[in-house]
């Protein structure tokens, strides 16, 4: 069974599978094309159903319970797409940063993000450009390409400067000499910081037509002429879906119980935004993924049926959530598969004579510079780690960057103490030396 999978920046590529093959043997297959196999858990693949709904493909279940395949020769089409966004510091490849960069640089566009001051709407497009045609030639401006990105917006419209393009142009010369991934990863800084990076957005049918957006921090409710409205997932009691309709109980302000019940187009988009909101605060929020979630399913009628004689039958049952890592996992298996891929296993103790062609100098040299690269601050990755965040105990970032942030930029996780750490000084010598 061929698969068409589609990119971002509108490239196309196939990938086979076994008919029967689940949701997440298309992905490993896609990932590994793309070189982003240690990250996979980041994405996931979209595809339309017949009423043109674009919803995720569960990656635990088959393939062809979920997507309508119309004959032998036709191939399934899917989206690749950013499932769950991070802080660009969070992503150990370049190849992974840079299918972000492709995701972002979409949203922006296509006004899913929307900078909130026109201020930064100049550099997010003098980024695009030096990432896409380097520096800034007189002779050769990249007029397409600002013509393209102008289409970046800010919250406010009306405030638009009528000199937007000199300053692009001016923000553009600035970046000369910086590098396509430095680009890249600049512009995937500024973008994670604005207040809808990572939400994924339901519009409801009722309450005047409120959008739901669910992102890493939680819920939060757009209605217009009022101000947005974030329900945090510490004060979510419970959600569920039944048929389009969605509802919410949590504590409100005043930690009173409120209940949020809205319909939704159809009952594929009610499950769609109970699946986010459940996935999201596993992903973001939690430890590990509780049995709760990775064991939750269905059955269509004849699996119910068979189920009543046959308890443990597989028949007909599909899972509801396929979230297998948190962020803090994804994180630790990546840079753990990322160590063992760059042979940076315990030396073993070699002889005398195998140590006289100073053959190991260089492994030498390669591991002391992984090991600086490792001490170096994710935040600024200029400065060398020298903090520690309590109580959850990661070590990522300098004193300067810690006093800027409230959360730990590794778990998201708010801390209460950011305790100086101090190397032993035979060590600080050897990593200066």
């Amino acid at each position: 069974m061929w698969c068409l999978i589609s990119q971002p920046n509108s490239v196309v590529f196939e990938v086979r599978v076994e008919p029967k093959s689940i949701g997440q043997e298309c992905l490993e297959k896609v990932c590994e094309y793309l070189g982003i196999s240690n990250e996979s858990d980041y994405f996931g693949l979209k595809y339309q159903n017949n009423k043109g709904e674009e919803l995720w493909l569960n990656l635990r279940n088959p393939i062809d319970r979920q997507v309508h395949c119309h004959g032998p020769g036709n191939p399934l089409r899917f989206a690749l797409r950013v499932k769950f966004w991070v802080p660009p510091h969070l992503l150990l490849q370049e190849t992974t940063r840079h299918q972000f960069y492709l995701h972002a640089k979409c949203d922006l566009l296509e006004k899913r993000l929307l900078a909130s001051e026109w201020d930064s709407v100049p550099r997010l497009i003098a980024l695009i450009a030096q990432a896409e045609s380097g520096d800034y030639e007189p002779s050769r401006p990249p007029h397409t390409i600002y013509m393209q990105a102008s289409s970046i917006g800010a919250v406010d419209e009306t405030q638009k400067p009528s000199d937007l393009l000199q300053k692009i142009i001016a923000e553009h010369k600035k970046y000369k000499g910086m590098k396509k991934c430095t680009a890249e990863y600049w512009l995937l800084k500024d973008v994670s910081e604005f207040e809808a990076y990572g939400e994924e957005v339901f519009t409801a049918k009722t309450g005047g037509g409120a959008m739901l957006g669910v992102g890493p921090h939680g819920i939060t409710i757009y209605k217009k002429d009022q101000p947005k409205q974030l329900i945090s997932f510490t004060n979510i009691l419970s959600a569920s879906s039944h048929r389009r309709t969605f509802k919410l109980e949590y504590l409100s302000e005043d930690s009173k119980e409120t209940v949020l019940e809205t319909k939704l187009d159809s009952s594929h988009v009610a499950s769609s935004l109970y699946r986010a909101l459940t996935e999201k605060h596993a992903f973001y929020s939690c430890e590990t993924v509780r049995t709760a979630v990775t064991s939750q399913f269905i059955r269509d009628l004849k699996g119910t049926i068979v189920s009543i004689f046959n308890e443990d039958s597989t028949l007909g049952k599909k899972y509801v959530f396929d979230i297998r890592r948190t962020c803090r996992e994804v994180y630790d298996n990546a840079r753990r598969a990322l160590y063992l891929e760059n042979g940076l296993q315990i030396p073993k103790v070699e002889s005398a004579e195998d140590s006289q062609d100073g053959g190991n100098f260089k492994d030498s040299d390669e591991r002391l510079h992984r090991l600086m690269d490792a001490l170096t601050c994710k935040i600024c990755m200029d400065n060398q780690i020298d903090v520690v965040f309590l109580p959850c105990a990661h070590v990522v970032a300098c004193t300067s960057c810690a006093a800027r942030v409230d959360k730990c930029p590794l778990c998201r996780s708010e801390f209460t103490q950011a305790q100086k750490l101090y190397l032993p000084s035979e060590f600080r010598q050897e990593l200066c030396s």
